[in-house]
């Protein structure tokens, strides 16, 4: 069963918050944010934003052209 943009846009958006908030805990516990856990999680978390950015950006396409075709059938009638 396949899953709907909303939902993939939540799943994204909190996978995405989640890694922002291990990655700031990891950089206080080591003083530092030039480790290799810190930088990983950090690009884990901004996959997961750059996805979530992707669906806004797909639903806003979407909803502009329905409302192209809508106009068009419109001015047909």
């Amino acid at each position: 069963m396949r899953q709907g943009s909303n939902f993939m846009a939540f799943f994204y958006a909190i996978f995405g918050i989640l890694f922002m908030y291990l990655a700031y805990s990891n950089s206080i516990e080591a003083g530092t944010v030039f480790n290799f856990w810190t930088i990983l999680l950090t690009l884990f978390a901004a996959v997961d934003f750059y996805r979530l950015y992707l669906i806004f950006r797909f639903r806003m396409a979407a909803k502009k052209m329905i409302k192209k075709e809508q106009e068009k059938k419109d001015d047909k009638k």
